[in-house]
């Protein structure tokens, strides 16, 4: 995953490759006006990793978009679609239901160095 991360009057504003324009959406939306609410994500990150024999899963239901972290994946999803997840997952590769502004999909440790790179530079700004 590719991302860029900005100072802006308004907070950190996080852009991200096409592919993955919905964790950026979500930074945006859920964690830049509560930057505090980062660090439960990343304690549940450590556990999805701790749990990787089970299945280990974790919810962050947003204002406008949800976080859903597994061992295997985590899923930015736009709260006003009405697929649920698991028919995200059943869906075949290829087919044409696919909002890059609305739902992403990467790796657990991708989105972990994502959420690191963010605190890094939130750092920077103090």
């Amino acid at each position: 995953m590719e991302y860029q991360f900005t100072h802006t009057m308004h907070g950190i504003v996080a852009k991200c490759s096409m592919d993955h324009e919905a964790f950026a959406r979500w930074l945006n939306s859920e964690i830049t006006p509560h930057p505090e609410d980062i660090h439960p994500i990343l304690q549940e990150i450590a556990k999805c990793k701790q749990h990787l024999s089970s299945h280990y899963e974790a919810v962050f239901e947003g204002k406008e978009y949800s976080l859903y972290l597994s061992a295997e994946e985590v899923v930015a999803k736009a709260n006003h679609l009405e697929m649920d997840l698991d028919a995200f997952e059943e869906m075949e590769e290829g087919l044409n239901f696919y909002d890059e502004e609305s739902i992403a999909f990467c790796g657990l440790e991708d989105f972990e160095l994502f959420l690191q790179a963010y605190v890094k530079f939130n750092a920077t700004r103090h």
